[in-house]
């Protein structure tokens, strides 16, 4: 009976050392950003299952049109356009795991100022673990760029409002 104890305590011990060992929040930031790309496949053979709500936010001068998709009752991905203004555009595209965003694919283009001429072009994609950046590609026009800090900010405040919205907008629906 005492064997059977030990042998069992051990068995706990090294499952939760596998479990410590093999969780994806102790992955590397590779298996990670790789867990993130099968995540988005995922969700986007999903789309055509799920529920689609419309909406419209307005924020300052941007005007967001968008597309929220539920899967039961969580969001999974946000298709946007948003008018910047009368001079810039943006497509952009947020994948959510477990109510977190995990991938933004942001396309954007338009005039660099008002008074300008010069056209702008603004690509990027980024990793999220919680509101940390795991990676990023950003080009500006044809040169590879930065991301800076209050891009970050940007993204994840905009989300934020999105993800929101649409979850209200959702409920509002529910309830009629």
């Amino acid at each position: 009976m005492i064997k059977a104890f030990k042998y069992f305590s051990n068995f706990k011990i090294l499952f939760a050392i596998s479990i410590i060992i093999f969780s994806p929040s102790c992955a590397s930031q590779e298996e990670k950003i790789e867990l993130i790309k099968q995540e988005v496949e995922v969700i986007i053979k999903k789309l055509n299952d799920a529920e689609m709500i419309n909406g419209m936010l307005f924020s300052g001068e941007r005007k967001y049109v968008y597309r929220a998709y539920f899967e039961d009752d969580e969001l999974i991905y946000i298709f946007t356009d948003i008018y910047i203004g009368s001079r810039s555009a943006s497509t952009n595209y947020y994948y959510f795991k477990n109510n977190n965003l995990i991938f933004a694919n942001i396309n954007e283009v338009g005039y660099e100022g008002l008074k300008t001429k010069k056209k702008r072009s603004l690509k990027m994609d980024v990793y999220f673990d919680g509101d940390k950046v795991l990676d990023y590609s950003k080009s500006l026009g044809n040169n590879y760029d930065v991301l800076t800090e209050d891009e970050t900010n940007q993204i994840l405040s905009e989300v934020k409002k999105l993800y929101n919205r649409a979850i209200e907008k959702r409920q509002a629906t529910k309830n009629t």
